[in-house]
């Protein structure tokens, strides 16, 4: 059985218990080193012939597509050559070329087909690609691959239109499918994941009443959307031992039956720790397993760099692993969250920056990319941090507050505009309900002169406004008059940053990375509900950012909003919710904008806009390509073009025709 407690510590609205069985796996294989020589050579993670080591000519310079020489400085004969439909550069819009050639994974020619045909030779395989579109792979800004890889593994219960659900019955009829499709004999935990008790209209959460009649037989267990909430059917209750006598845990809550002790079946915050000890852990194997299988679908959604953005120790062990034995298909970059952090890892973050920092060709497919910090929770779990009330304050039961921080703040930063006091950290304010903070500004503002110091980049999770200001107070503490661009400090979310916070972010080389997806899942909620319709209408403000000339890039967070990266794109320059409603017109990015978000200005977050992001000579032979051209569609079908085949350093490692 598994040990959370330590977890929960660590954890926030991004992380999930379920993962939290891979980060125990991955210590297990901490342990037992040798486990390696034992099993990734045999255990069939992924075939060798997927992969291609990145190679080529380390003084290569990538140039401009438009500009760049048509033959490659090389007489050797490349080892493919793609044409036949659009090629999409990303260099400029409507940028492209008739041909691409690729030798060692790397990008050796793109321009007219008939000069870089030239680099032809008896081996070099033609692809033509009948009228499909050629682009740059999509570089993903923010997910967690750890944990969208243990939700790939359970039942998905995830809401319309993000998935299926829109009522009880769904829920019951997909884990009954669940049961029969894996044959899961009684006894056997039955897990789903993703529940929205708030969509659509009339949905609630599972009582033990729904899951028993489900199966009483197999333990059930069902995690909120959030991931702070959790449903239980009565055996699971039983074998947790959770009673009407049983006591509210600190920091958690057992929802109980009306007019009685009775528990209900739903667990909220630290409760969850009741069963969650009780999940088996995966040996080490079995997780490497799912990681595979979670990266399969990262690669078969076009993405050929991903994120996983709040790594724990175990988890880095079985990626690291995964890395050494050339069995990641695509670049995987991490974060370990800061709560995590001690002085040993923080170091060692440091030392692989420094390495790759120093290396003109990447090496490897597993690397840190800096610190994650949080600093509030999300709109739609009422957990995000705001200079003004939500416009519809949550019911009776107001959301917990996180204790998986040790932390006592007194005085929190807050707007100028807001004459009230900040609440301490965790804490509700008592003017309006607005969410609440879960880091200090004195904290994060050490953890911003911590990491500048050595030059370590970081991830700043904040949705709020509020928590904006938050971040906006610390780096003026840390860095006083002294911006950092250089460190391209990235806001992950930022979706209620306001003009004043953008002129603020644009001064000091802030990056915004915005949450679009938002808009057609949750957009009519956020007008109705969360935000009201003023609010809601800025929510992402890309228009906004690019009138300020920053770069920024576009993300879903998965596995909040599934791992598609081209709806993400079309969210951004739609801004259409799922009621067909327009949602913030005036924000609204064009194709172009919105996919090199994903695409050349992702790479640029990560530092690597040297490599990847767009198709120039030099860089990696990172594909993707896709049923239609997404700049000359139309803009309401961009979300629905398909991706035929990824292509990771020269090698395929998804086409359709193959299930991933």
């Amino acid at each position: 059985m598994t040990d959370f407690k330590a977890f929960f510590q660590l954890g926030c609205g991004c992380a999930s218990f379920l993962a939290d069985t891979l980060e125990a796996a991955g210590h297990n294989l901490i342990q037992r080193r040798n486990f390696l020589k034992l099993s990734l050579g045999t255990a069939g993670i992924l075939t060798t012939s997927h992969y291609l080591a990145q190679g080529g000519n380390a003084s290569m310079k990538s140039t401009p597509a438009a500009s760049q020489p048509l033959v490659a400085a090389t007489g050797d004969a490349v080892d493919t050559i793609y044409f036949g439909g659009p090629i999409v550069t990303m260099v400029a819009d409507g940028d492209r070329v008739e041909a691409l050639a690729v030798k060692d994974g790397r990008i050796m020619a793109a321009g007219r087909l008939a000069s870089v045909k030239l680099l032809q030779g008896p081996t070099t395989t033609l692809v033509d690609l009948a009228g499909r579109c050629l682009m740059p792979g999509f570089i993903d800004p923010h997910s967690h691959v750890v944990m969208q890889s243990a939700k790939f593994a359970v039942a998905n219960l995830d809401p319309y239109p993000i998935g299926e659900v829109q009522s009880i019955e769904d829920i019951q009829r997909i884990l009954r499918e669940e049961i029969a499709t894996k044959n899961l004999a009684p006894g056997q935990w039955v897990i789903g994941w993703g529940y929205d008790d708030t969509a659509p209209e009339g949905m609630r959460h599972p009582l033990k009443e729904d899951l028993d009649a489900v199966s009483t037989e197999h333990p059930i267990l069902l995690v909120h959307i959030s991931n702070h909430l959790c449903a239980c059917n009565s055996l699971l209750l039983d074998k947790a031992g959770i009673s009407a006598s049983t006591p509210d845990p600190e920091g958690g809550r057992i929802q109980r039956q009306p007019g009685s002790q009775e528990p209900n079946g739903v667990l909220e915050e630290a409760a969850l720790m009741l069963v969650a000890g009780l999940l088996p852990t995966p040996t080490p194997e079995k997780a490497l397993e799912l990681l595979e299988a979670g990266l399969r679908y990262y690669a078969a959604a076009g993405i050929t760099t991903a994120q996983d953005g709040s790594t724990g120790k175990g988890a880095a062990a079985l990626l690291e692993a995964m890395a050494q034995a050339d069995k990641l298909p695509i670049d995987v970059v991490s974060y370990p969250l800061y709560a995590g952090v001690d002085d040993a890892l923080f170091d060692q973050v440091a030392a692989d920056l420094e390495r790759f920092q120093c290396s003109s060709v990447p090496t490897g497919r597993f690397r840190y990319g800096g610190i994650k910090l949080v600093v509030d929770g999300s709109i739609q779990g009422y957990t995000a941090y705001l200079s003004q009330p939500f416009y519809v304050e949550p019911g009776e039961t107001q959301p917990t507050a996180d204790k998986c921080r040790d932390q006592n703040a007194e005085h929190l930063f807050i707007s100028s505009e807001t004459a009230v006091n900040s609440p301490a950290v965790g804490q509700v304010p008592s003017d309006g309900y607005r969410g609440y903070p879960s880091m200090e500004v004195e904290d994060l503002a050490g953890w911003v002169e911590r990491c500048d110091a050595r030059g370590v980049p970081m991830l700043v999770h904040t949705n709020g406004d509020a928590a904006t200001d938050i971040l906006i107070e610390a780096v003026a503490i840390a860095r006083s008059a002294q911006p950092r661009p250089d460190l391209r400090t990235t806001i992950i979310h930022a979706q209620m940053i306001r003009e004043d916070q953008l002129d603020v972010a644009a001064a000091q080389g802030l990056v915004p990375s915005f949450f679009p997806i938002h808009i057609p899942y949750w957009g009519d909620r956020h007008r109705d509900l969360f935000l009201g319709p003023e609010r809601a209408a800025r929510i992402s403000p890309a228009q906004s950012a690019l009138q300020r000339n920053m770069k920024f890039t576009l993300h879903h967070d998965a596995p909040i909003a599934g791992i598609g990266m081209l709806p993400v794109a079309a969210a951004a320059v739609n801004r259409v919710t799922s009621g067909g409603a327009d949602l913030g017109p005036d924000q609204r990015i064009t194709p172009f904008e919105a996919l090199r978000g994903i695409t050349a200005d992702a790479a640029w977050q990560y530092f690597e806009e040297d490599h990847k992001g767009t198709l120039e000579v030099g860089k990696l032979a990172d594909l993707v390509v896709l049923s239609a051209d997404p700049l000359a569609a139309d803009p309401m079908k961009m979300g629905e073009i398909q991706v035929l085949e990824t292509i990771k350093a020269g090698q395929t490692i998804y086409r359709q025709s193959e299930s991933p």
